[in-house]
């Protein structure tokens, strides 16, 4: 779980904030979208064995298919979920599409190139995701834990226990108990996102 939490993405305003504020055109809400999620994007193109070249164009699809789509997004708290799905099946569409193109590539050359740094890209995928649906959790949790967890898991500082008291103002023997307490709320809303915490 602590590991999860570390090197968190940016998270001052959620999905369906920037969502809003891109609908009503604000530019930097857009700015923000695309730069919380264009690792996840590149990350799944490359898995599918394109060249970064290819992942390029995948991204530049999806998300502009994503700026189509604004409007009509039914559940914005799932972006990262919609954005995963869109951007498989556009990879896979490159794929074939080169595949054809490249027919008499030797295969097994092909694969070899494919294959190196795969796990990687996909440990960077699956980490990026989970990241994506932890924030997703702390939104889901009471302005007291998601305060008690982000500054005692999230802050840079990493301030000490009683730094944590001061701030949010809850004595100071009481923040083992209360961090027990979120960290199984935690748990569990994750594990309603269909994540299962180590």
């Amino acid at each position: 779980m602590g590991g999860l939490l570390r090197n968190p993405l940016p998270k001052k305003h959620t999905d369906p904030q920037l969502i809003a504020a891109c609908i009503a055109k604000e530019e930097w809400a857009w700015d923000v979208l695309v730069e919380r999620y264009k690792r996840l994007v590149y990350s799944i193109a490359l898995r599918a064995g394109l060249g970064q070249e290819d992942a390029a164009d995948v991204f530049q699809t999806v998300f502009v298919r994503l700026l189509e789509h604004l409007h009509t997004l039914r559940a914005p708290q799932g972006l990262a979920a919609w954005l995963i799905t869109t951007t498989k099946r556009e990879s896979w569409r490159v794929a074939r599409k080169r595949g054809h193109e490249q027919a008499s590539v030797d295969t097994d050359e092909m694969s070899a190139v494919q294959d190196t740094g795969r796990e990687q890209v996909h440990l960077d995928e699956v980490a990026l995701a989970d990241q994506v649906l932890v924030h997703q959790a702390l939104e889901k949790l009471g302005t007291g834990c998601r305060e008690l967890l982000r500054l005692l898991y999230l802050d840079q500082v990493q301030p000490s226990y009683e730094t944590v008291s001061r701030k949010l103002q809850i004595p100071l023997g009481s923040i083992g108990p209360t961090r027990a307490r979120c960290l199984q709320k935690m748990r569990l809303i994750l594990q309603s996102l269909g994540m299962t915490p180590t």
